[in-house]
């Protein structure tokens, strides 16, 4: 069987996607025996000849609509559903991740459940609760289980099929609305903590902001402070004023960390973390 990796992206990041997020997994991954699925929320027709053009990538035309990443989730399930013929699968964002080591190891190992990164420092994620995008029930549920756990980052997920399909079939039976944002990664660090998963070192979902290990930059490559390299750098933020790296990219040597931002971010997701006693 072979293994999938699959992430989603609309016309805003594409340009990332093709140069940065795919270039980077095609130089420095093994990608034998994994194809790509890139859920297509409205690429350009260039960017997408493009990608035609390279191996083992399969395009699928998104029709959910709503916010890519809750819609995301409902297409990759109706993908896998359709194509049985997949082991493992690695969901990862595209807008804000790149790759520097191989991780195919990861990919083609027996995974039990899901294998995830824990970020250091909890944002204060747990707000997005305070509406009606959920049940009551399930609302109590979560933060229950999740008080005083730390959060597992959605960005990069690896997973065997089976739990897979069971998490998305989770996800689109408790989303009430597809535009809001934030919900995914409060349901997936739900059924990941309810159901199993293996933590894994942040070198494969490594994120300036929230993580405290030490790391330099050096000729536009992101290293732990032991020398390593690290496998996927997430500049994740959100919005790009909230992005750690700046002139982040594949093969830039321009980038480098906006420590105020940094010092900034942290200093507030602990206040609200020591005001919510966790």
């Amino acid at each position: 069987m072979r293994n999938l990796i699959v992430t989603a992206c609309n016309e805003k990041y594409e340009k990332f996607l093709y140069n940065d997020w795919y270039m980077s997994l095609k130089n420095n991954v093994n990608l034998y025996n994994i194809d790509i699925l890139i859920i297509d929320f409205g690429l350009s027709e260039n960017i997408i000849n493009k990608l035609k053009k390279e191996k083992n990538i399969i395009i699928k035309k998104a029709n959910t609509k709503g916010n890519i990443v809750n819609a995301r989730f409902f297409e990759l399930y109706k993908f896998l559903t359709e194509n049985v013929n997949y082991k493992n699968i690695l969901s990862c964002d595209s807008g804000d991740i790149i790759f520097q080591n191989d991780i195919s190891k990861i990919l083609n190992s027996e995974i039990i459940n899901f294998m995830a990164v824990c970020e250091d420092i909890k944002p204060p994620m747990d707000i997005i609760l305070n509406n009606d995008n959920i049940s009551n029930d399930l609302k109590k549920d979560i933060k229950d289980l999740l008080e005083n756990k730390k959060m597992i980052n959605a960005g990069v997920i690896f997973g065997n099929r089976e739990s897979f399909i069971s998490l998305l079939e989770f996800i689109i039976n408790n989303i009430r609305d597809l535009n809001v944002w934030g919900l995914d990664q409060l349901l997936i660090n739900y059924y990941l903590y309810k159901y199993g998963f293996k933590e894994l070192d942040d070198e494969y979902n490594f994120i300036p902001t929230t993580h405290i290990s030490s790391f330099d930059i050096k000729d536009g490559k992101i290293y732990k402070s032991n020398g390593e390299l690290v496998s996927i750098v997430h500049n994740a933020g959100g919005k790009s004023f909230f992005r750690p790296l700046k002139n982040f990219g594949y093969k830039n040597n321009k980038i480098r960390l906006n420590k105020t931002l940094v010092k900034s971010l942290r200093f507030v997701y602990k206040v609200f973390n020591r005001n919510k006693g966790v």
